[in-house]
């Protein structure tokens, strides 16, 4: 069972990397396929459109969309429509058409006449759409030229998602628990395996007749694991575009398809390194000629050497990548630092194994003086077994630096992000700030202005010209929108303090100026006389105090202007939605880091249970030496319990060093120090209850066991 999981764990991940690279493959491929090509790049074909590549926002999260007026009849098409909408008409993606009607705008860009197909999107789920604009939101001097499209300007999902490499490396959380797994799954019940490698060598056997006997024993449950791991990858090709949980992301079935051989050996793979794995670890152990009877620490060269490797690696990820500059080698700096923490994850367990194999004869020598016969029995076994302890702690040491990767991955909010959040979690919707196009007429201003729905009232914000704390801005428009602003009407500009005004329009200024402590207001009319020059923002806010209608704002602001000439968001808006794809980005690394925890889990469950069998049988002779039970809950402390809480300590303070290359307080990134200590106390119960657990294993087993020649 045990190496039918490890393979099929495994076949899922590289059927996981397979996929990745399919995905990829095909939203880079239809990307091309549809780029605009602008008259710029290729002036020697003529030009048959106008074309404005736009971005728009729905639930916080941005998408692409482009705007086309063709200029000739012929013109030629992207992949995935028929033919063009007529001016004032729009086409979307089946997921952007959607959520448009969740919205309650189905119609934001125009009548919609038809679908995008999946040839024309980058991938299932994308957001995009083309619109045709009307006269009145056509602006020339704001087009560009096109000759056509093809490979040409990205647009899309493509900016908004991770590099693949990025996504790659998140896979590790996967595949390094996986290796653990695979490692426990195939040492368990090993020491029959062992016996009877010893048997068959001393009877003459060679490496191929001990290979034929383990092959025959592990190929049934390797190929149905590797069957059994690449189900999903099969499903997922036999199905419909598939939506992965929790993540929402879409991934396209014909894609897989595209990459079925990937998967296929995907499997093949899966099952070659268990079946190799399987005949390299069960080999004849060497006989070594005893030259004292002394009880030495003894350790394998591979163990021996891991455990000298691992603070050199530890020093070497913490200060190796920090010495390289991140504004020429930030992508080196993150792979030479992933690859020092996957280094130290698998060495961390042969520096604690070291550690107990050292301090067994240590222990055996104390048990002397104290009478502690478990205290001998463990002390004894740590020395002569490091390989069994350093697959003992191996689960809990990589659990508790999974779970600190975890959490540091998953990108937070930065200095301005955060302020940008707390603005919006002050007044919400209640107020907006809109910039204006200095090309754009007053007249079409005051129109606009005037056209607002009921209840809006504007001011104008000018930013102080001089530096230096006397420089204050000044806030104009008419006695009603200062009221609303629980500002006074004064045709002369009074100085107002922040405590005073409404916190609406203080949370604008803070995003306009740098005062906003102290400003002053006056009544005048919004738009300035002619010298005064245009304010630098608008601030637009209900005179009840209520929510802005935000939709109907930005569909007069679409309908009326020119494309882009005017916008209106909340303050802080453009860094929320740089953060909140930093924060989209990070949901995978829960979504890859939640499974890697549970596969650790499962394998330290693996070894648990293949240590009580082993413990539980080594001590069962010494029923005939004493009668006291006392004696199997020592050794079960000191042989399960230690260990285990030992590789929580060191592998605490290694999980802390391992977070500070990525540590940015000024980005709200930092190491939680509640969730690694909930992960220890976690851990430290797992342990306890391990020691319970293999203590009554222990005894049982010491009941029931007869002397047969032992």
């Amino acid at each position: 069972m045990a190496l039918l999981l490890a393979t099929a764990v495994l076949a899922l991940g590289l059927s996981a990397v397979a996929a990745t690279y399919a995905a990829y493959d095909g939203i880079d491929l239809r990307t091309a396929a549809r780029g605009v090509q602008y008259h710029d790049t290729q002036p020697d074909r003529p030009t048959v459109a106008l074309a404005k590549p736009d971005f728009d926002q729905l639930g916080g999260r941005q998408f692409s969309l482009v705007y086309v007026r063709p200029l000739a009849p012929g013109m030629p098409l992207p992949p995935g429509i028929d033919r063009w909408p007529a001016p004032g008409e729009a086409l979307l993606s089946p997921a952007l058409a959607r959520a448009l009607d969740a919205e309650g705008a189905p119609e934001r860009y125009g009548k919609v006449i038809g679908k995008i197909r999946a040839e024309g999107l980058a991938s299932p789920g994308e957001r995009y759409a083309y619109a045709n604009p009307t006269d009145r939101q056509l602006d020339a001097k704001r087009f560009l030229p096109i000759v056509g499209f093809g490979d040409g300007a990205v647009a899309g999902d493509k900016l908004f998602i991770a590099d693949r490499e990025r996504l790659l490396t998140a896979l590790y959380l996967v595949l390094l628990p996986t290796a653990v797994l695979i490692l426990v799954a195939v040492r368990m019940g090993s020491a029959g395996r062992d016996r009877r490698t010893a048997l068959v060598s001393a009877l003459g056997g060679g490496w191929q007749h001990r290979a034929l006997l383990n092959l025959g024993e592990a190929t049934l449950p390797v190929a149905a694991g590797a069957v059994l791991g690449i189900l999903p990858a099969l499903g997922a090709m036999a199905s419909d575009d598939i939506q992965l949980p929790w993540i929402n992301y879409w991934l396209s079935s014909a894609d897989l398809r595209r990459w079925w051989e990937a998967t296929a050996l995907a499997g093949l793979a899966a099952a070659a390194v268990l079946l190799v794995l399987v005949c390299a670890v069960h080999r004849p152990s060497k006989q070594r000629r005893a030259r004292s009877t002394r009880l030495t620490a003894h350790t394998s060269r591979m163990v021996q050497w891991a455990a000298l490797a691992c603070p050199v690696l530890i020093f070497a990820t913490v200060w190796g990548p920090a010495s390289l500059d991140p504004s020429q080698y930030s992508g080196l700096r993150m792979q030479l630092y992933n690859t020092g923490v996957v280094a130290v994850m698998v060495t961390l367990p042969c520096a604690v194994a070291v550690g107990a194999a050292a301090f067994g004869p240590r222990l055996a020598r104390w048990s002397r003086r104290t009478g502690d016969t478990g205290a001998l029995v463990s002390g004894r076994h740590a020395a002569a077994h490091p390989g069994v302890t350093a697959r003992l702690v191996a689960g809990v040491g990589i659990a508790l630096i999974l779970v600190s990767q975890v959490q540091l991955k998953n990108a937070q909010f930065g200095e301005s992000a955060q302020a940008a959040q707390a603005t919006a979690n002050r007044v919400g919707d209640r107020v907006l700030l809109m910039k204006v196009s200095d090309q754009l007429p007053p007249n079409q201003v005051t129109s606009l202005i005037d056209h607002l729905p009921a209840g809006v009232e504007t001011l104008a914000i000018y930013r102080p010209k001089s530096q230096g704390p006397s420089a204050t801005a000044l806030v104009q428009g008419p006695c009603q929108a200062l009221q609303a602003a629980r500002l006074t009407c004064s045709p002369q500009p009074e100085t107002v303090t922040s405590r005073i005004a409404d916190q609406r329009l203080v949370e604008a200024l803070r995003w306009v100026s740098t005062e906003v402590d102290h400003f002053q207001a006056r009544e005048a009319a919004v738009l300035p006389v002619q010298s005064s020059g245009p304010p630098d923002r608008y601030v637009l806010l209900s005179s009840d105090g209520k929510a802005l209608p935000h939709t109907e704002i930005q569909r007069l602001l679409r309908d009326t202007l020119p494309l882009a000439a005017v916008t209106a968001e909340t303050p802080g808006n453009g860094w929320l939605v740089g953060a909140r794809e930093d924060l989209a980005h990070g949901r995978w690394v829960f979504f890859l880091g939640v499974p890697g925890v549970l596969i650790v889990a499962l394998a330290v469950a693996l070894a648990n249970l293949a240590e009580f069998l082993r413990f539980s049988r080594n001590l069962a002779p010494l029923s005939v030496l004493t009668g006291r039970r006392k004696v199997y809950v020592s050794a079960a402390a000191w042989a399960l319990l230690v260990p285990l809480l030992a590789s929580i300590v060191v592998s605490a303070i290694a999980a802390d060093w391992l977070a500070a290359p990525q540590e940015r307080a000024a980005d709200g990134v930092e190491l939680s120090g509640s969730i690694l200590g909930v992960t220890a106390c976690a851990l430290a119960v797992l342990a306890v209850l391990t020691w319970w657990w293999g203590a009554r294993a222990a005894i049982r087993q010491a009941t029931q066991w007869r002397p047969y020649g032992e």
